[in-house]
């Protein structure tokens, strides 16, 4: 038996960290200090001082800006700016992992199928155009594109007369056209972090079309990282993604898939200046799709040899993941309310193309996306 699940990375999205700058990163000046009981004079200086065009304060500034800010923003743009290049910057990782959703489900992914192997392919293209940090609101002219390759294996078999399934997940792919606040960051490609997965079927009923499967993925932190660059497609650091899915057919013609996934993330100790330690709350996700049978309709129009066609609408909802750097907050979150349109169809009895379209309706402590195209096509054997 077999399940034709998920798709996701790099929970992107959501789900990596800050990327660890030097000195100098992408042409951004990470300058490093100690906190002293000037802090404060320091922040306060910068006011009048004019800063060089891709100057940032130190991170020991940045813990004396919040105090300032308020009286400052609407009089010193030179001071918000800076606060924003670095704390932006803190965000990277973090929406580099959204374009890798190779564990978000798709419409029917946890049903199960006579098959002992499934193979599968994906290609996941997005754009963003916005960004969002809960510290400063939106940061202006700051841009996003991905395009991701996903690879995935699934083995299934029977214990106790229930299905399990195991899984290897390898994302890999560029992310390219970056800029924060107005700065252009260096395009980075490479292979993400790879995905172990573990998964169990409690039931498994295809005459009442029912199924309630858990599944624990696990991300290890082999990807390629850099810590002196601002984008990176791995994360260094791991990750624990546990979910449970109920799927139920209805009036003959209807699927409801309703989902729900708890992530946690360990640090990444090379975050920031390269030497600071990156920590994220927990994440949690819902996800829903309605889906309708659409292959007799099919057949009796357009296309007489259809088999296994659905027309999808989904919803998916992202919430918490709070990162702090070194014990300070940096405005990067995984926030995010995303609705979703997928077609799929067996193309051969064996052969499962799909199409998803995505669009983020809110995002929060990350980039906005504003069109993802996902495609994917599974073989079981």
């Amino acid at each position: 038996m077999t399940s034709l699940v998920r798709q996701r990375i790099p929970h992107h999205q959501q789900r990596t960290g800050v990327t660890g700058p030097s000195t100098t990163r992408d042409g951004i000046d990470l300058k490093r200090g100690q906190l002293s009981t000037r802090a404060a004079q320091e922040g306060q200086a910068m006011c009048s001082q004019p800063m060089k065009e891709n100057e940032v304060p130190t991170v020991t500034a940045i813990r004396a800006v919040p105090r300032l800010l308020p009286a400052l923003r609407p009089k010193n743009r030179t001071l918000r700016h800076a606060r924003i290049s670095l704390v932006a910057l803190a965000m990277i990782a973090l929406a580099a992992v959204n374009p890798c959703q190779a564990i978000d489900p798709q419409p029917g992914d946890w049903e199960t199928y006579p098959a002992t192997n499934v193979a599968m392919g994906f290609a996941d293209f997005t754009t963003s155009s916005k960004l969002n940090n809960t510290l400063v609101g939106t940061v202006p002219d700051s841009h996003l594109d991905s395009e991701v390759g996903i690879a995935r294996f699934m083995h299934f078999g029977q214990i106790a007369g229930h299905t399990f399934g195991l899984q290897a997940i390898l994302p890999f792919g560029t992310l390219n056209n970056a800029k924060i606040n107005g700065q252009e960051l260096s395009n980075s490609s490479g292979v993400s972090d790879p995905i172990l997965a573990v998964g169990y079927w409690f039931v498994e009923d295809s005459k009442q079309k029912t199924w309630f499967s858990f599944v624990n993925f696990v991300t290890v932190p082999l990807g390629s990282y850099d810590k002196t660059r601002a984008l990176n497609l791995g994360s260094n650091r791991w990750q624990n993604d546990i979910q449970f899915d109920v799927t139920k057919g209805f009036l003959g013609k209807w699927t409801i898939d309703v989902s729900a996934d708890w992530i946690h993330t360990w640090d990444n100790t090379e975050a920031g200046t390269g030497h600071q330690t990156l920590r994220q709350n927990d994440t949690f996700g819902t996800y829903v799709w309605l889906s309708y049978d659409v292959t007799s309709l099919l057949q009796h129009s357009i296309l007489p040899s259809a088999q296994g066609a659905s027309l999808s609408l989904g919803y998916a909802g992202l919430y918490g993941g709070a990162q702090s750097l070194d014990g300070v907050r940096t405005g990067a979150a995984a926030g995010r309310q995303q609705i979703r349109m997928t077609y799929s169809q067996f193309i051969t009895p064996s052969v499962q193309g799909l199409i998803s379209v995505s669009h983020d309706v809110s995002a929060t402590g990350q980039f906005k996306q504003d069109v993802g195209v996902l495609l994917r096509v599974a073989k079981l054997f």
